[in-house]
């Protein structure tokens, strides 16, 4: 799946200007501390769903079930645990997954993130993983001009991890405007074959 579309259709986020301003690692990929400004509920494979988590349950630190059912005509609903917030308060991403209802359940994703984005999550590059998992990474600029070797975590919103590895020949590839496409690792039974593509800009 195309993360930019993934991000458009699965990201509701919540602005808490009074949200601390102690620093957490919030990106959870290169361990820098950035400060936590927003926090971000992200339904998977949304059709109207919004999952109204707000800073103040944050603090709270008390388990609590949110119904998410938002507009889609349908209820579901998702129990984030203490545990779970405390993880969050830490910079880290808690995946959690809704009851079923119409024979189908929802992914989410709850996480502390900066303001305004830094550069480290940031994508320079158009990125599609085969299959409806909803898995997804970014590629950076940084990591456009080292061309080192690389291995990406694509969890996503998933239920399971694959990861992918970059070479400098890939990274070079992409730079001469080639798609590179590379097969993921094995889990769950199965893997994924992710396209990508250089968004150089003028």
């Amino acid at each position: 799946m195309e993360r930019r579309a993934i991000l458009q259709a699965a990201v509701v986020v919540i602005v808490a200007p009074t949200f601390s301003r102690r620093v957490f690692a919030c990106d959870g990929r290169d361990g820098m501390a950035e400060s936590c400004d927003r926090l971000s509920g992200r339904v998977g494979r949304n059709h109207g769903h919004v999952f109204p988590v707000i800073a103040a349950d944050v603090f709270a630190g008390v388990e609590k079930t949110y119904d998410i059912s938002g507009s889609s005509g349908h209820r579901h609903l998702v129990t984030v645990t203490a545990n779970d917030f405390s993880a969050v308060k830490r910079g880290e991403r808690v995946r959690l997954a809704s009851t079923k209802e119409g024979g189908h359940i929802h992914r989410l994703m709850l996480e502390c993130i900066p303001l305004v984005d830094p550069p480290s999550r940031i994508n320079v590059c158009d990125i599609q993983v085969g299959g409806k998992d909803e898995h997804e990474f970014i590629i950076t600029a940084a990591e456009m001009t080292d061309k080192k070797e690389k291995v990406y975590d694509i969890h996503g919103l998933a239920s399971h991890a694959h990861s992918v590895t970059f070479t400098p020949a890939d990274f070079r590839d992409l730079e001469n405007g080639k798609q590179v496409s590379i097969q993921s690792s094995v889990a769950d039974g199965h893997s994924h074959f992710v396209y990508v593509k250089y968004s150089r800009k003028a």
